[in-house]
């Protein structure tokens, strides 16, 4: 059975006394030396208001023209002594080490040329040579400073507990693993155990990518007609089989480092050691608490009928139970156990048709990511059914607007909104090429730098487009809310998660151990399916077995040539939503040069096919919405349109940025001294 509610809320505590610390128990600092002319570090910056303003209105490049020129560095570079403990922070001392120009054999003196003279002078030489050859060797030499590992996930507390694994010299997907699993704990609303996803890893010393897909199937007694009654009645059916925790132990499999029941006790220490509730967790809670829930669920997540304040401090005794169940038995215990013929019981009764062989032949998909160049960047992205390809279509087509720092920022507004039009378009006829091989070739179409020209060539750049304009555009489930964590870690790895259960809270279906169930069968398309008047996409018709179109969009960057250089890796929580984020960050970071946590910070703009209307964010400036009025686009204006989640490495130097329109998303980065 489920934790009682007297096991679910226990009290309530200080917010601010139960935040992590920077580092949390994972780390402790250790003096060390580091040349502070290398962009400031976005975490550090609390900008608010006109001061976040006035920064973005900055031309603060990451990949500056000081990056690229080494006399420029030489002339800016400074050296620094950090603190070496938390509390010399408040009186470090900081003292640049000045050029000395002086030649201190130059002085005007009468020099005998005896042998105590000659001792002297070559004394003073030898030790000007070593001064100088050490200035060298912390100016060209190997790096005084690693930012090794950074980690940024949508809550403090699964952050923290990522951080410690990197700590404890896990893997990065060692880290986005326990991260992600933690993310299901804490945010139910968004992911979980009874969910799936998808996810994307960069090898940098091999220059080799992976996409590990573990989205939900559509369980074998699924059919089309089935999803054309009344599914408020029968929420069952909109169970896709749970790929989740099959991903997870996959991706522990290829890559892993510490034992995969570690791993997983780990998280389950969460649910049973307890969590201050966040305030988008709250604010979820309160959207449905009125809706037509299961008894189940008002008991597990509104005891007393209430919705847990923010800052309230909880356990999930049931969830703790279930991964300890998991750490010991391994997924077995979850694909082929008594919580298998639970969940199918469940979701039986509640109308639907999911079975026990669904998931025991449930299997995790290994992909090549699709990939384009873009402005000397290779962009990496997950292929369908996720609609990676539409986003890199975007950016190929934006390309051709030869977009730069010099470029002025509202004129290239309306080529955006034009460009995610086509995108998003193109993205609403993606499916599972498994099923359809004619996925494939709409897919290589969006990656083709000559259909990119074609699109490009359509674009008016003095007036907005009509509806349809561009190319047909098909109904798909918008609302979809999800979970992402991004590790770049010292084993050179890059990883990004993002893991949902479609709708908030997913299907509401919860079994009588504490499993929360998806909804992502919404993601297929049936006719009668949308109110709109957009058809339904053929090819991700309901079939047994396929996998859902998705926006689940891990990205990552990686240099054209060689190793060295920027990489960043991006997901946003926010659906459909999530093309249109990702792809202006990326030209923020990209064509724009500036530095990522600026790229965060900028207003966002997105398109909606049906109707044909810009949303804006609160961040959006209002001299840009009339530019784009003037030019016959409809705009309304919105709070959040969107929350993007970023690393980011140059060279040696790893640092992670949160959203900041992000109310419970943490970022951490680790350093360390090389000497």
């Amino acid at each position: 059975m489920h934790a009682a509610p007297g096991d679910a809320v226990a009290a309530m505590v200080d917010k601010d006394a139960s935040q992590e610390t920077t580092l949390g128990s994972a780390y402790s600092p250790v003096d060390y030396m580091s040349i502070t002319s290398f962009p400031r570090l976005p975490e550090d910056d609390v900008l608010s208001g006109e001061n976040a303003l006035k920064s973005r209105k900055d031309d603060d490049h990451f990949l500056s023209e000081q990056d690229a020129d080494p006399d420029l560095f030489l002339k800016s570079a400074r050296l620094q002594r950090f603190p070496s403990s938390a509390s010399d922070l408040a009186s470090q001392d900081i003292s640049p080490l000045r050029e000395t120009r002086r030649d201190p054999l130059a002085d005007s003196c009468s020099c005998r040329q005896d042998g105590l003279t000659v001792i002297i002078t070559a004394c003073l030489t030898f030790a000007t040579g070593v001064t100088i050859a050490l200035i060298m060797h912390i100016y060209f030499g190997d790096p005084q400073i690693f930012h090794q590992g950074a980690v940024v996930t949508d809550v403090a507390h699964c952050t923290s507990l990522g951080f410690e694994v990197l700590g404890k010299q896990g893997s990065s997907v060692d880290a986005a693993i326990v991260a992600a699993v933690c993310l299901g704990i804490i945010h139910p609303h968004t992911s979980g155990i009874g969910g799936g996803g998808v996810m994307l890893v960069h090898n940098i010393r091999k220059n080799e990518s992976r996409v590990i897909d573990f989205r939900e199937t559509a369980p074998s007694g699924l059919k089309e007609a089935m999803l054309q009654l009344n599914l408020e009645k029968k929420p069952g059916l909109l169970v896709g089989v749970p790929g989740m925790l099959n991903g997870m132990h996959e991706a522990h499999k290829l890559y892993g480092r510490i034992p995969w029941k570690d791993l997983i006790t780990m998280a389950a220490d969460v649910a049973r050691n307890g969590f201050n509730v966040t305030h988008e967790y709250a604010e979820a809670l309160n959207k449905v608490k009125d809706q037509n829930i299961s008894e189940n669920f008002r008991a597990l997540f509104l005891p007393d009928g209430q919705t847990p304040l923010s800052g309230l401090f909880m356990r999930r005794l049931d969830l703790a139970s279930i991964l300890d169940r998991i750490a010991a038995d391994g997924i077995s215990a979850f694909y082929s156990g008594n919580l298998t013929h639970e969940m199918a019981a469940e979701v039986q009764v509640n109308g639907g048709v999911l079975n026990v062989e669904d998931f025991s032949n449930y299997s995790t998909v290994l992909q090549q990511p699709v990939e384009i160049k873009y402005q000397g960047h290779h962009v990496i992205a997950a292929p369908a059914p996720h609609a990676g390809a539409a986003l890199l279509a975007a950016l190929n087509i934006l390309e051709g607007f030869n977009i730069s720092r010099q470029t002025a920022r509202n004129r290239t507004y309306h080529w955006m909104a034009e460009a995610l039009k086509i995108a998003l378009s193109l993205a609403s006829g993606l499916g599972d090429s498994t099923f359809d091989p004619s996925v494939s070739e709409n897919v290589d179409q969006m990656l083709s730098k000559t259909q990119a020209h074609l699109f490009r060539q359509m674009i008016n750049d003095s007036q907005a487009s009509s509806p349809g304009q561009y190319l047909p555009a098909y109904a798909f489930e918008e609302g979809e809310v999800t979970s992402q964590v991004m590790v770049m870690g010292p084993d050179d790895f890059i990883v990004s998660v993002m893991s949902s259960l479609n709708q908030p809270f997913g299907s509401r279906i919860v079994t009588a151990s504490g499993i929360l169930l998806n909804s992502q069968i919404l993601d297929f398309s049936w006719p009668n399916r949308s109110q709109t008047s957009a058809p339904p996409n053929p090819h991700n018709s309901v079939q047994p077995g396929k996998r859902p179109l998705s926006f689940l969009m891990p990205t990552a960057v990686r240099p054209s040539e060689g190793l060295c250089g920027t990489y960043v890796a991006l997901g946003s929580s926010s659906g459909d939503r999530a093309l249109s984020g990702i792809t202006q960050v990326l030209l923020n970071v990209l064509s724009f040069h500036k530095n990522l946590s600026d790229s965060l910070t900028y207003g966002r703009l997105h398109p909606l096919v049906l109707p044909n209307t810009i949303l804006v964010d609160s961040e959006f400036l209002q001299e840009d919405i009339e530019m784009l009025r003037l030019k016959g686009h409809k705009v309304n204006r919105v709070d959040i349109l969107s929350l993007v989640e970023g690393t980011r490495r140059t060279n040696d130097l790893i640092i992670g940025v949160k959203d900041p329109r992000s109310t419970d998303a943490s970022a951490l980065t680790m350093s360390t001294f090389m000497p």
